[in-house]
């Protein structure tokens, strides 16, 4: 189903639902605090995707345009015949409560899919080896953004960086990368710490970056100098921290979840995920939720808000969900959920 850009909705939307006089610049920030909302409110039609996630650890990250895990199909063994099947996705910290956590800090396999909260990485350092870090542009062959800067907090196990000195300081503990146009030329921005095993915060500066950048990992040799493993300017590093850096003062908060993975094995997730409201930067960027009379009334509930007129505003943020409501069930066509009552009790109830 086709949708509207931010550029598409400002020439539907501005002067009939807008702020008196808004801008361009100002209907994005009217947009920023008005559809987080409509997100929430529900599963929509257009908040649904698919994404396949491999791993070769006993946790994983979805991405950072996702709110959550809705379903997922695993095949522990990737690497031969597909064997995928459905796994069941349990509630935060579900084995706690119940057996705690297995040996080696994974879950049982009885559990499945168990939320482990968030994290600060989308790949985690793995124990007993060092990394030195760079930030790099999101795309092949392109530069970094020409200002902006990102504060990174990591440990070598005994010392914390510096936010206030450079990624290159010679002090070996600089945490703040600023961009100024580096290329595959100047190898991005890397640090100079070779012997970095943990990354508790990732933080995008005061000013919104004009592309979206991001931090890897790479693995430092045994010698404390090379790297481990080959590669090139270009490379993404062995591990991800963190992708889709550019929101100004953004910290990175991943959704994360365990599953059984005791021989490391490559893994194969499948996921259908809950789509995450992310702020608008650009007027090119895609607005997901597709009615615009929902989105006309979420700007005046807002509005109405704003004046102090709750009665208004609940009329609005009502109407919003009908709409939407009404939207997914005329999306759904044929496929709507029946419900079988059955004596003898053999039937599956509420089967789609």
């Amino acid at each position: 189903m086709a949708t509207l850009t931010v550029a598409g909705v400002d020439d539907a939307l501005r002067e009939l639902a807008g702020s008196p006089n808004a801008t361009p610049a100002e209907f994005i920030k009217e947009l920023n605090l008005a559809l987080p909302r409509l997100y929430d409110l529900g599963m929509w039609r257009d908040l649904l995707f698919e994404h396949v996630i491999t791993t070769s650890s006993s946790t994983f990250t979805i991405p950072s345009n996702a709110e959550s895990l809705i379903s997922a199909i695993v095949d522990y063994d990737s690497s031969t015949e597909d064997h995928s099947y459905p796994e069941a996705i349990q509630s935060r910290f579900h084995d706690y409560r119940i057996t705690g956590r297995d040996d080696d800090g994974d879950t049982l396999i009885s559990y499945g899919i168990v939320d482990d909260g968030y994290s600060a990485t989308v790949e985690e350092p793995v124990a007993g080896k060092s990394y030195r870090l760079r930030l790099r542009s999101s795309k092949t062959n392109t530069t970094l953004p020409l200002n902006g800067t990102v504060f990174v907090t990591y440990s070598d196990g005994t010392n914390t960086s510096d936010l206030t000195k450079e990624e290159d300081d010679s002090g070996n503990n600089g945490g703040k990368f600023t961009c100024n146009g580096e290329d595959t030329t100047d190898e991005f921005l890397t640090t100079n710490a070779k012997d970095i095993t943990s990354i508790s915060e990732i933080r995008v500066g005061p000013t919104t970056l004009s592309e979206p950048v991001q931090l890897v990992m790479f693995e430092t040799a045994a010698d404390g100098n090379a790297y481990a493993n080959a590669h090139t300017s270009e490379s993404f590093g062995d591990l991800i921290a963190a992708n889709d850096l550019q929101f100004a003062n953004e910290v990175t908060r991943y959704r994360r979840y365990r599953i059984s993975n005791d021989d490391n094995k490559t893994i194969s997730i499948r996921c259908l995920l809950k789509r995450k409201f992310k702020p608008f930067v650009s007027d090119s960027d895609v607005v997901f939720l597709s009615s615009l009379p929902a989105i006309k009334h979420a700007l005046l509930g807002n509005i109405a808000e704003d004046n102090a007129d709750l009665e208004r505003a609940n009329y609005h943020w009502g109407v919003c969900q009908k709409l939407l409501d009404q939207q997914l069930d005329a999306s759904r066509g044929a496929a709507k959920p029946k419900l079988l009552i059955v004596a003898d009790g053999h039937r599956t109830l509420n089967m789609m």
